[in-house]
């Protein structure tokens, strides 16, 4: 193919680190070519203490050395790999350490990103996935979840709050056991109401909300598979409100272990997939929305597209673009 270029992204998430790498043939098409998963969940335990734990740490920086050789191996230069950390990284009393660490083992610089960042990265993976164009953005991770109010493509308002599927089982259920209507109420009310101190505009945003992250990818998963529909994958499926909270009161009854065996979710998630669950669901009550519209993109996708459609950011129209690109592949 020629004139050819890849670059690579790495998503050092609280719960998960991803590597995928893009490729594009002079701007005119793109796609992912490859794709690497860990469920290394650097955030364990943080809450606790306030610093990244031993064993996460190593568990780190064996994955982020094994995707730098895989890098070098597959003829990508580091210059055009893209590493960010997200929210347990960032908020790490130990970060500095662990950045340090992680260049020493990879060669690759680790670019933090801010709250106000990683809402944005979503905020276009998001908008350039999907036709949203009023209404907000949601992006569930294991540290913390992002919120962006769209209106007329623009983002509008964002924030980032502490409520990601990991932190919040950590704090409200942990154990191996079903969760009783106690723990989800005390979950629910915390996620109410720090949306309340700080996403006020939420329900002002319109009707439409858009969802990204591992999360959301495997309620839809599972969702699918419940009401016994075809899967081609989740992009595009509508999760509705009703039916989130009948999954929710499903898997409440479920020890974690019968969790991670339910269809659609990963068993590396069983333990966290309630109260990301619970989450999403708090915030679809806050925000008055009826459901809420599933992408596969993420924030590897928002920081893509940054880079392939700078200056403009924005897909002019997402379903040409979308035509377009699949014809010339």
């Amino acid at each position: 193919m020629p004139d050819a270029s890849r670059v690579a992204v790495i998503d050092l998430g609280s719960n998960s680190f991803r590597l995928v790498v893009f490729s594009s043939i002079a701007g005119r098409w793109w796609r992912r070519t490859d794709e690497i998963y860990e469920p290394v969940r650097i955030g364990a335990g943080e809450g606790e203490t306030g610093a990244l734990q031993p064993a996460p740490i190593e568990r780190a920086l064996h994955t982020i050395e094994a995707y730098a050789h895989f890098c070098r191996a597959s003829g990508i230069v580091l210059e055009e790999v893209l590493a960010v950390a997200t929210s347990a990284i960032r908020d790490a009393a130990n970060r500095e350490e662990f950045l340090a660490r992680a260049f020493e083992v990879s060669g690759l610089p680790v670019r933090v990103l801010s709250r106000e960042e990683e809402a944005r990265y979503g905020y276009l993976a998001a908008v350039n996935s999907t036709t949203l164009a009023d209404g907000a953005m949601l992006d569930l991770g294991g540290g913390s979840v992002q919120l962006v109010g769209v209106a007329d493509r623009a983002a509008r308002e964002l924030g980032s709050w502490p409520l990601g599927a990991v932190r919040m089982t950590e704090q409200f259920l942990p154990g191996d056991g079903p969760a009783t209507k106690k723990q989800l109420k005390a979950l629910r009310a915390h996620v109410l109401e720090t949306l309340a101190d700080g996403a006020s505009w939420l329900a002002a945003t319109g009707e439409r909300l858009v969802g990204i992250g591992g999360t959301v990818r495997n309620l839809a998963a599972a969702a699918q598979r419940r009401a016994e529909l075809p899967s081609f994958g989740v992009q595009g499926f509508v999760l509705a409100r009703e039916t989130l909270a009948e999954m929710v009161a499903d898997l409440a009854e479920m020890t974690p272990d019968e969790r991670a065996r339910v269809p659609g979710i990963k068993p590396e998630r069983g333990d966290l997939i309630l109260a990301g669950a619970a989450v999403i669901e708090a915030v679809l009550d806050g925000g008055e929305f009826g459901a809420l519209d599933v992408t596969e993109a993420g924030l590897r996708e928002g920081i893509f597209f940054e880079r392939y459609l700078a200056p403009d950011e924005l897909f002019a129209d997402v379903r040409e673009a979308s035509v377009r690109n699949l014809a010339h592949q």
